[in-house]
């Protein structure tokens, strides 16, 4: 929206002029309006003359440097005539609406410089009444030399029109419709402001696709009507707005043969025969894409037979492919060089079900898992009920044992954004170290959420997890244990530049015999993600043999501070610490240090260096890692 005259636009030259100008409206600032625009406007006049004065100078010097007779003539015989315009006694906005408008003009050839200055005042006249200036003062002044031309156009915006009034009448169904009525209060067109016949076609563009958006699809403008009186500077607005009768679903047709269609179904958050919304078809897209079973959705009313009260939806649908591979590599110091592959059976048959397996391959850890996923039956959208067997090899910094587990999962996204997970765990682990063999039964449950303004690199955003379970002898178990561990880190941002981030975790154990509880259940802290300085998983309880034993409980914490000096580099200061531990005698590790990030296309890249602080040598490490913030 462009200034009123009484309150004049602020000159974007900051010459002796400007300053002068807002010594004025200081002076004026409770005074009359009225006062205000004349003095503005005496200081316009006297920039003009001002500039008119450098103009001046322009047209000396290029006379100086051998200036034809013929000035203001394209000089015949050019095989190229560049033209250079200045737009002064503007603000930036409108000046950026005049150069928009002149760009058409730059591609045209013209009889002489005479015939297109008078096109450039024209077109300048034209753009400035689509801001509501419909009297504004042009003038143009301009030199030629040999093959170029300085062209100066000088604006007096003058006065805009003002909305003196508008007339909206919605007639058809949608009068009634108080969730259609909710949009005429936000539209960008006001009684008593500038007229903008931009905000105009805005208005009418959001109560067309707001009506369509809610299935009134027979809607059309009987009037759509802005009447101008240019001299005396008021403008009268009518919309009269027919929104007809509005649709309802008659039904859903999936244009495919891949599932049975009562299946497809349980993805909609609509029954047929409701009044249709745009936001349906928009749910129903995201479901289907989000599956997991399609690599294209496309999901639309079929408006042929319109004129009927009712309409049906079409869904088209393109599978993903019957098997879906992958392979990728990484590297971090706590696992050295990481080779990962998957495959995916997404419809494996007409009811959804799928099956995936997948390897992870690397110095400290060696996992394989095979998994099969069957969809919840009422809302397949928010989890489903898998079954996943799974062997893990894992070695720390003093223990190497085998793992085999058989899962029975509960998976749903809660409606509060938490993703919840119940499940049954049978595990069998072999510790090579003591020869040791256990076998647990263990029920437990799982909370996490994550939250993030979007993308691999958030600006804010938080994550938190929970998980809790436990075994019992009377259950099967060789031990009686009980687990519990929390997550949190949270990170937000100043002006794009300032990050911090910030963690905590938190665990702790019970158990009849802690010697016959398995590595993987104890707790051993210290590497990439959790203190650096210290190696992976190094900072525990020892034995007599000083090797890490594991602990009952677990603390650790971290406060880190990243700075960009680019889009995509960062340093980074970050102080960690933490401990594993069986009593509070044991002390906390502490590691300090500094780093460099990059994002990747695959989430930020981290290289950092830490000293161990807490200890007496001072360890030096470095950490390298890649992957998301939260």
């Amino acid at each position: 929206m462009q200034p009123s005259a009484s309150s004049p636009p602020a000159p974007h030259w900051k010459g002796p002029f400007y300053r002068v100008h807002r010594r004025l409206r200081r002076s004026t600032h409770n005074g009359s309006c009225n006062l205000q625009y004349k003095l503005h406007k005496a200081v316009s006049i006297s920039r003009q003359v001002f500039n008119r004065i450098q103009f001046i100078g322009l047209v000396l010097i290029l006379a100086m440097s051998g200036l034809d007779d013929g000035m203001g003539e394209v000089l015949p015989g050019h095989i190229t005539h560049r033209y250079d315009t200045a737009i002064l006694g503007t603000t930036e906005s409108q000046a950026r609406q005049i150069r928009t408008h002149l760009k058409q003009l730059s591609a045209l050839e013209f009889e002489d410089i005479d015939a297109r200055v008078a096109a450039i005042k024209d077109s300048a006249r034209q753009s400035l009444q689509a801001l509501g200036y419909y009297q504004p003062d042009l003038s143009i002044r301009h030199a030629t030399y040999k093959s170029f031309t300085a062209i100066q156009l000088f604006v007096d915006t003058g006065k805009p029109v003002i909305i003196e009034e508008i007339n909206l009448d919605i007639t058809g169904e949608a009068s009634d419709s108080r969730e259609f009525n909710s949009i005429l209060s936000e539209l960008p067109v006001r009684r008593g402001e500038a007229l903008n016949h931009g905000s105009y076609e805005k208005a009418k563009d959001l109560i067309y696709s707001h009506a369509r958006n809610l299935g009134f699809f027979n809607a059309r403008f009987e009037r759509a009507q802005v009447l101008v009186e240019s001299k005396a500077y008021r403008a009268k607005i009518w919309i009269e707005f027919d929104s007809g009768q509005r649709h309802s679903i008659s039904r859903v047709n999936y244009n495919t043969d891949l599932f049975d269609a009562g299946f497809l179904s349980k993805w909609q958050s609509f029954e047929a025969g409701i009044p249709y919304r745009a936001s349906y078809a928009a749910s129903l897209t995201r479901n289907l894409q989000n599956s997991g079973y399609f690599k294209h959705v496309s999901v639309k009313p079929e408006l042929s037979d319109s004129l009927l009260p009712e309409v049906p939806l079409e869904v088209d649908l393109v599978p993903a492919s019957e098997n879906i591979m992958s392979l990728g590599a990484g590297y971090a110091t706590d696992t050295d060089l990481r080779i990962k592959g998957s495959w995916l059976r997404p419809h494996h048959n007409i009811r959804g079900h799928a099956v995936k397996s997948s390897i992870s391959l690397s110095h400290m850890r060696q996992e394989a898992s095979l998994s099969y996923e069957i969809p919840h039956r009422k809302q397949p959208e928010f989890g489903n009920y898998s079954v996943e067997a799974g062997l893990l090899n894992h070695r720390s910094a003093d223990t190497f044992s085998q793992l085999r587990t058989l899962n029975f999962n509960d998976s749903r996204l809660l409606s509060s954004g938490w993703y919840r997970d119940v499940f049954l765990r049978l595990e069998n682990e072999n510790t090579e170290d003591s020869g040791q063999r256990t076998n647990l039964v263990l029920p437990g449950i799982s909370f996490s959420r994550t939250r993030s303004d979007g993308g691999i690199h958030p600006h804010r955003g938080n994550f938190l997890s929970f998980k809790l379970l436990g075994g019992s002898r009377q259950f099967f178990s060789d031990i009686n244990m009980l687990s519990f561990t929390a997550s949190a880190k949270k990170l937000f941002s100043f002006k794009r530049k300032h990050y911090f981030i910030t963690r905590a975790d938190f665990g702790f154990l019970r158990t009849s015999d802690f010697d016959l509880l398995a590595p993987s259940h104890r707790f051993f802290t210290g590497g990439d993600n959790s203190v650096r300085g210290f190696d992976y998983q190094s900072i525990s309880p020892v034995n007599d043999e000083n090797e890490a034993t594991g602990g009952r409980y677990l603390t650790n914490f971290s406060i880190e501070y990243n700075r960009y000096f680019k889009d995509r580099w960062a340093v980074a200061a970050f102080a960690d610490g933490g401990r594993a531990f069986n009593d509070n005698s044991e002390q906390y590790r502490t590691g300090v240090g500094a780093g460099i990030r990059w994002v990747s296309p695959v989430g930020p890249l981290r290289v950092d260096i830490a000293v161990g602080i807490s200890e007496e040598d001072n360890p030096v490490r470095v950490h390298l890692a890649i992957g998301p913030q939260l």
